[in-house]
C-alpha cells in the first residue's frame, strides 16, 4: 500500500469515526460502535468513554470497547486509589496525554490498581484525551494497551488530539438537549396534575400539549373539545371568538406588545355555568413537524362547574368588595344570570341590581361581560 493509498484510508476512517462521534450525540446515539473504531484508529486493545469526580473519588466508564462489565465494575471500585487521579490539575479540556506522564510505569507497577485491575488483564499502557471538565467532575476517552506492546507515541496523541473537538461539541449537545428535555417533563408532570384543562396551541389552534385534564374535556359539559390536533368551541361564535383571540395574541406578541391575557366566555350546551377561558401569549417555539418557528398560544380553562369561592378571591380583595357584592359577583362570575343569583341568594332582583350598580362603579366596569373579563384577568394575573 502507497503512502498516499494509506493516508487516504486514514482519512476515510477518521471522518466515519467524526460522523459517528457526531450521530452518538443523540440520545440513542451508537457510542459502541463509535469507540470500537477508535479502538482500531489507535491499535488499542481498549477504548472508553468515562467520567470521574475528583472530589468524590468516584469514577464509572459510561461506555466501552470491547463491553466488558467486569472491567467497569474493577475501575468503578478503584476510582478513590486511582494513581491516575492523583491531580485534577492533569485533566484540562482538551489535553491528550498518557498514562506515564501522570505516574511512571516503575511506579505504576508497585500500586494496588496495576496488581489488582491491570496485571491480571494484560494491560498497562494509557492514552487519554480530555472531552469535557465541569468543575470537579471530567469527562474523558481512554484508550489502554496491553504490557507487551509499544506505548502510545505521538501519531496516537494526535490522533486522538484529532477527535477530542467533537467528542466535547457532541456531549455538550447532548447534555444541552437532555437538560431541555428534562425541565420540559418536569414542568409537564406540574401541568399535567393541574386539575384545570391547559393546552399550548398554535395561533391555528392546532394542539402541540394538552394536559391530562384537558383530554377529558367534552363538547356537551365543558363547550371545547380537543377534535383530532384542534380545541374546538361547540359553538360557531365560540370557535370565531377563539380563532380572533389567539391571532390577536399572536399579533401583539410580534408587536413586543406584553402578555396580556384574553378572556372568554365559552357557552355551555348543557346549559351549566359556562367556561372561562384565558388566552395568553407563549412566544414562539421550532416545530419539527412544520420545520419553523411557531407562535404559540397557552389556553386555560377556569372555574368550569364550580362557584367561584368570595372568600379568598384576589378580585374581591383588590376592588374592597363588601361580603355580599363579594358573593353577587362570585356568582355571575360562575355563569349565573340576575334571577339565578337572586334565588341563590334568596334576595329581591332589585337588591342584586343594586349590588351589581355598586360593583360597576368601583370597579370601573359597565356590564356583566365586562365585568367577568376583568375578574378573570385578576384572577388568572394573582396565580
Amino acid at each position: 500500500m502507497t503512502a498516499t493509498s494509506e493516508n487516504d484510508d486514514r482519512d476515510r476512517t477518521l471522518a466515519d469515526i467524526v460522523y459517528g462521534i457526531h450521530a452518538a450525540g443523540d440520545e440513542e446515539g451508537d457510542w459502541q460502535r463509535v469507540l470500537d473504531m477508535l479502538r482500531g484508529w489507535l491499535d488499542a486493545r481498549v477504548t472508553a468513554l468515562c467520567r470521574h469526580h475528583f472530589i468524590r473519588g468516584e469514577g464509572d466508564t459510561l461506555y466501552d470497547a470491547p463491553q466488558d462489565p467486569a472491567l467497569r465494575a474493577a475501575l468503578a471500585g478503584y476510582a478513590p486509589r486511582n494513581p491516575w487521579f492523583l491531580s485534577s490539575i492533569d485533566y484540562a479540556a482538551g489535553r491528550v496525554m498518557t498514562g506515564e506522564e501522570l505516574i511512571g510505569a516503575h511506579d505504576l507497577v508497585r500500586t494496588d490498581f496495576y496488581r489488582g485491575l491491570l496485571k491480571p488483564r494484560g494491560l498497562l499502557h494509557r492514552l487519554c484525551g480530555v472531552v469535557a471538565r465541569r468543575g470537579d467532575l471530567v469527562y474523558f476517552v481512554d484508550a489502554l494497551r496491553a504490557e507487551g506492546e509499544e506505548p502510545f507515541g505521538d501519531r496516537e496523541r494526535a490522533d486522538l488530539g484529532c477527535t477530542l473537538p467533537h467528542f466535547s461539541l457532541a456531549l455538550d449537545n447532548r447534555w444541552r438537549y437532555q437538560q431541555a428535555g428534562d425541565l420540559a417533563r418536569a414542568l409537564m408532570r406540574i401541568v399535567d396534575q393541574d386539575a384545570h384543562p391547559t393546552l399550548l396551541l398554535t395561533r391555528e389552534g392546532r394542539v402541540v400539549y394538552h394536559n391530562r385534564r384537558a383530554g377529558e374535556l367534552t363538547a356537551e359539559a365543558d363547550g371545547l373539545h380537543v377534535s383530532g390536533d384542534r380545541l374546538v368551541a361547540t359553538t360557531a361564535t365560540d370557535n370565531r371568538s377563539l380563532r380572533e383571540a389567539m391571532l390577536e395574541l399572536s399579533r401583539d406578541a410580534a408587536l413586543d406588545a406584553g402578555a396580556a391575557a384574553r378572556v372568554l366566555t365559552i357557552s355551555v350546551p348543557a346549559g351549566g355555568h359556562p367556561s372561562i377561558l384565558i388566552a395568553r401569549s407563549a412566544g414562539r417555539g421550532f416545530l419539527s413537524d412544520a420545520g419553523e418557528l411557531c407562535d404559540l398560544v397557552m389556553v386555560m380553562t377556569r372555574n368550569a362547574h364550580s362557584e367561584h369561592d368570595p372568600r379568598s378571591c384576589p378580585f374581591a380583595r383588590q376592588f374592597e368588595l363588601t361580603p355580599a357584592q363579594a358573593r353577587v359577583n362570585a356568582l355571575v362570575f360562575s355563569g349565573h344570570g340576575l334571577s339565578s343569583v337572586a334565588r341563590s341568594l334568596k334576595v329581591s332582583e332589585n337588591t342584586v341590581r343594586t349590588h351589581l350598580k355598586q360593583i360597576y362603579q368601583k370597579t370601573n366596569t359597565h356590564g356583566q361581560m365586562e365585568l367577568v373579563h376583568l375578574h378573570a384577568r385578576v384572577c388568572v394575573d394573582r396565580r
